[in-house]
């Protein structure tokens, strides 16, 4: 189904790569499938905490990253906006191309319309001011989807039915953190302030297209507990993929300007040149 999707764009977060249970076969496979003219990877591609913590780096990692620069020598431009697992990136480190690494960046459709790209923790208030609760939920989570997965092993053989209960208890405490920080708030006032469409991001592991007032919130979801991505159609469409099925679209005259359109203006930051992970 994706090969025949005349793609333009596409953004991936939270692939998590070095957490046991992120669906690394899953985002080789998508990657295979496509060649899009612009790639982004909207943070926590990478799972620094864990891959600190207990190092974990199967095969599947080095041919997605050898895919990722596969793309890049074919011509596709590849964008890299560190989240809270892979803020190592935002240091002064030494970058190589043909990756470009910024906290955020605003990213022009096929139409002429205009989306913010970050990852999201910036904007959470809990996340910023609270990173120690943040990696205490984290060891909490990896020992419930140890947990989840032991228990599924059992129903399978019993010819149960599995049940993903980790899952719905990483959609609660998200959720109760998002309502907290306010974050998805804060994350569509700045795209309007800085005149864009919408903001395109990742973080709460939420597939979602929505808007919120007038200003559009998508969601690229995750490699964990889904297998999602955010797609451009080469008309300026923005369709969500997850397990290779359309689950939402926004088609391009559906899109709608806040304001009218004028030279952007990004937040101060230190310029970077186009490097690799």
């Amino acid at each position: 189904m994706l090969q025949s999707l005349p793609i333009r764009s596409v953004f991936i977060s939270d692939s998590h790569l070095g957490f046991r249970y992120s669906k690394a076969e899953e985002l080789y496979g998508f990657l295979c499938a496509c060649q899009p003219d612009f790639l982004y990877l909207v943070g926590d591609f990478l799972d620094g905490w864990r891959l600190k913590a207990n190092w974990y780096w199967p095969e599947t990692y080095t041919k997605i990253m050898e895919r990722i620069l596969q793309l890049a020598q074919d011509g596709t431009k590849v964008f890299y906006t560190p989240g809270n697992h892979d803020d190592f990136l935002r240091g002064n480190i030494p970058l190589i191309p043909p990756i470009e690494i910024a906290d955020e960046f605003v990213h022009t459709m096929a139409d002429g319309r205009q989306f913010y790209v970050t990852h999201g923790d910036l904007f959470d208030s809990v996340e910023r001011n609270s990173k120690w609760l943040s990696g205490f939920g984290t060891s909490v989570y990896d020992l419930i989807m140890w947990s989840n997965k032991r228990s599924n092993s059992v129903l399978k053989r019993l010819q149960i039915r599995e049940f993903n209960y980790a899952h719905g208890l990483k959609r609660l405490s998200k959720k109760t953190v998002s309502m907290i920080s306010g974050y998805k708030t804060k994350l569509t006032q700045h795209a309007k302030n800085i005149d864009c469409v919408g903001v395109i991001c990742g973080h709460n592991h939420f597939p979602k297209i929505s808007k919120r007032k007038g200003i559009i919130y998508a969601n690229s979801g995750d490699w964990v507990e889904h297998s999602s991505a955010l797609v451009e159609l080469i008309d300026g469409s923005l369709v969500l993929i997850n397990r290779g099925q359309i689950i939402d679209r926004l088609d391009s005259n559906s899109i709608r300007r806040a304001r009218k359109p004028r030279f952007l203006r990004r937040r101060k930051r230190r310029e970077r040149s186009p490097s690799s992970v």
